[in-house]
């Protein structure tokens, strides 16, 4: 049946309940968006705050209403988005984290915020990076990215209200639970698609911009080429697969296959050695193409709870051959109405998402930044020259 929505204005006052007509759409992603959308005869206030209980996992769900369409005539259709997205209007000036684990980065972000943290478990590695004028949330998705782990965010009640508000940081969400999908036994459709991202069997990887040095070994202000790993790499910048090269490298020209070269840039670090293990790691990643597989559950399938991140063993036997395979879920639409519940569950790929986009473009951005610097440092040489000849001509020869 459909959950009982309770309605929270904007500061958290209780409104009452808020009845869904039909049925309540809920879809999250790992890594993105968590939202729910219903209509309902009169649609509520923008800002104003749902709470609901999943049926499934009992965990209690907070969203808050960031739009609605109000016909004339029928019922208002609502759209609410993961009340963490509240971080938004958060912001970090400027926080420099150095050496620090990735609870303690957690707890640092967070801590402009009235979110509280919760269990860690990226381990005690210390890394560092510079959050400078983002938003809270945008600096979340950083430490995921520096720290490893895939955010997580809880909601706590108490006397029917929000009583806490948690984010965790788990090195993986979900794990293996036993579900099975199989034709005729839940499976409804599967569709297998080969995304379009460019494979490489050999990747070049640049690390931070190097800084430019005086006479004394001063840092004179700018930064002239990346780091590059050819030091602990025999001389060679950029890591291959042979194997991968057998399978999806170029013809050579004399009958042989050649490399796929492609390159890699990790704008924070520092070390030539981890700069090689973050190339190899992204090699395995591009190495062979993506594939994702979309499956429909029927209403009742019987293959028992899926969370997000579980692993879930599919079998379509209508295909020839079979496809027989277990991935991860890592987007889940579930459809919660009275005649049950129906799942579309996006199985085996991990979708890049806006703030990973960005990512490439800060990281665009900071080359385009080293640059600048370094042809500055150029014009002020260049502008001592002239000036010094200025300063001969007033002289005697």
């Amino acid at each position: 049946m459909v959950p009982a929505i309770y309605l929270f204005d904007r500061f958290d006052g209780p409104l009452g309940i808020l009845p869904a007509v039909a049925s309540l759409t809920h879809t999250e992603e790992l890594g993105g968006e968590d939202t729910i959308e219903f209509d309902c005869a009169a649609a509520p206030e923008k800002g104003s705050r749902l709470l609901w209980r999943d049926p499934e996992d009992g965990a209690w769900r907070e969203h808050v209403v960031v739009r609605t369409d109000e016909p004339l005539t029928g019922p208002a259709h609502v759209y609410a988005e993961s009340s963490i997205s509240e971080l938004l209007g958060d912001f970090i000036e400027e926080e420099r984290l150095s050496a620090k684990t990735a609870a303690e980065a957690l707890a640092a972000v967070l801590a402009h915020t009235r979110w509280t943290a919760g269990y860690v478990g990226a381990g005690d590695a210390r890394h560092g990076c510079l959050l400078y004028h983002v938003n809270a949330l945008a600096a979340l998705r950083r430490v995921e990215e520096v720290w490893g782990g895939e955010l997580e965010c809880s909601i706590a009640v108490e006397g029917g209200r929000v009583a806490g508000r948690t984010v965790s940081l788990p090195a993986r969400r979900g794990g293996w639970r036993g579900a099975r999908l199989t034709r005729g036994k839940g499976l409804m459709a599967c569709t297998r698609t080969v995304l379009e991202d460019e494979v490489f069997t050999a990747l070049y990887g640049f690390g931070r911009g190097l800084p430019v040095l005086d006479e004394s070994g001063e840092h004179t202000g700018g930064y002239a080429r990346r780091l590059t790993f050819g030091a602990v790499n025999n001389g060679v910048n950029w890591v291959g697969s042979d194997e991968a090269r057998l399978v999806w490298g170029r013809p050579d020209g004399s009958g042989g296959r050649a490399h796929r070269f492609g390159c890699v840039v990790f704008a924070e670090c520092e070390d030539a050695s981890e700069l090689k293990a973050l190339t190899e790691a992204e090699l395995a990643r591009l190495s062979r193409p993506r594939v994702a597989y979309e499956a429909e559950a029927a209403r009742e399938c019987g293959c028992g709870f899926v969370g997000l991140g579980d692993d879930v063993a599919v079998c379509d036997d209508a295909r020839v051959p079979p496809w027989r395979f277990t991935a991860r879920c890592v987007r889940r639409v579930r459809e919660l109405g009275a005649g049950g519940i129906v799942r579309r569950l996006a199985l085996g790929t991990v979708e890049r998402t806006s703030w990973s986009a960005s990512a490439d473009v800060a990281a665009r951005v900071a080359t385009v930044e080293e640059a600048a610097s370094a042809a500055g440092e150029a014009a002020a040489a260049a502008a001592g020259a002239v000036s010094s000849l200025e300063d001969l001509s007033e002289m005697e020869f």
